[in-house]
């Protein structure tokens, strides 16, 4: 008997138009409006139509939450828009949903684990706790995972670091994905290899969430869907143009740049190369991944200050540096100066308060799996 984790899912973004293979097709999907939903009660929903897809109860939970906690944070692409994947996943045993990572290294604080397909929220949480207490215990942690099921959004976890005190550094690539082109070339080789760090400070943490591309897929696929164009130009065709139009990338086969665009994407290639090479500490890479689909190579890093010139001090340099910025004086008719993570910490606290907001397309999926396994839709909030 073969077990279901040998299998190899397909690509989330596989298709070259992907808005043609939505799970549901639903003529009316247009008519339903957005709505916002009380972020326990949303939270309680997911991990429902999780556990009825298979998943124990504690772990979906976990991935419930951090669905849920993405889009208290804004990135709403990578929230509970990403159970629609999760699930079809779970009901086509292409998500191992028992049994731990297997740890391939042990070495106190260092650690390779092959997660065999497990679901990679729950793999992903599972580490960065891990890690916090090693990173206590010796000062630094480092946890390189291969093969977890997609991670969805990096902010997510990085409070669970910061506040306890701790720094965190994040990263992921996606080996046998090849959507972002080199710097100076037309091929897609890399993933969009999105980068994290959580900093505490004396006051809000320092939430850095980007990626080593122009853009990550799930805006550009958005943007592609309402008709959009990217708002710099981000992606090469395959003839060499630059260009903001995001169906060169979905229907033709373009290529993302990476971040710094055509001018100054040297910068992003960079890091590009840095990511994978925090994958391949794993011992896998993109030579032996082929047909893995969205599987990720994770990594995981956390700092604890107090090992090195204490907390109360790192604390106070960051709570400094980020006053700093904030105190700058800002563009000619701009806004005020903001320190990453400023902007989904308010947008957190305003929707714990106004309730999540969802939107319609989400919507529709999400009525699609609670009539399938009659699970009641949570109340709207006004």
């Amino acid at each position: 008997m073969i077990e279901s984790w040998h299998l190899r899912p397909k690509s989330f973004f596989e298709h070259p138009n992907r808005r043609r293979l939505t799970m549901v097709d639903n003529p009316e999907a247009n008519s339903v409006p957005d709505a916002r939903f009380d972020a326990l009660a949303l939270t309680e929903f997911a991990t429902q139509l999780l556990k009825a897809a298979g998943l124990p109860l504690d772990r979906a939970s976990v991935v419930a939450s951090i669905f849920v906690e993405a889009d208290l944070l804004g990135y709403s692409t990578h929230g509970v828009a990403r159970l629609d994947s999760n699930l079809q996943w779970l009901q086509k045993g292409e998500t191992r949903v028992s049994g731990d990572p297997h740890v391939l290294v042990n070495g106190g604080s260092v650690e390779v684990w092959d997660a065999r397909f497990l679901p990679g929220p729950w793999v992903t949480m599972t580490a960065v706790r891990k890690a916090c207490l090693s990173a206590q215990e010796f000062g630094v942690c480092s946890i390189s995972i291969r093969r977890a099921q997609h991670i969805a959004c990096l902010a997510a976890y990085l409070q669970e670091a910061t506040d306890k005190g701790l720094m965190i550094l994040l990263s992921v690539t996606t080996p046998s994905e090849a959507v972002v082109a080199p710097y100076g070339s037309v091929d897609r080789v890399f993933s969009c290899n999105p980068l994290s760090i959580g900093i505490p400070t004396a006051g809000d943490p320092i939430l850095i969430d980007t990626t080593t591309a122009m853009s990550a897929q799930g805006p550009l696929f958005r943007s592609y869907e309402l008709h959009r164009t990217l708002p710099a130009h981000s992606v090469i065709s395959r003839d060499g143009v630059f260009t903001d139009d995001p169906a060169e990338f979905v229907e033709r086969g373009g290529a993302i740049l990476p971040t710094g665009g055509p001018e100054q994407g040297y910068k992003g290639y960079g890091l590009c190369l840095f990511t994978e090479a925090l994958a391949a500490l794993a011992g896998a890479g993109r030579m032996d991944t082929s047909g893995e689909g969205e599987a990720n190579s994770v990594f995981v890093q956390v700092f604890d200050p107090s090992r090195f010139g204490g907390r109360d001090v790192f604390q106070g340099q960051m709570s400094h540096l980020a006053d700093l910025c904030r105190r700058g004086q800002p563009w000619p008719g701009g806004e005020a100066v903001r320190v990453p993570g400023d902007r989904a910490l308010a947008d957190k606290r305003r929707q714990a308060v106004e309730g999540v907001k969802i939107r319609a397309s989400i919507l529709t999926k999400l009525s699609y799996w609670s009539n399938k396994f009659s699970i009641e839709m949570p109340g709207k909030v006004n």
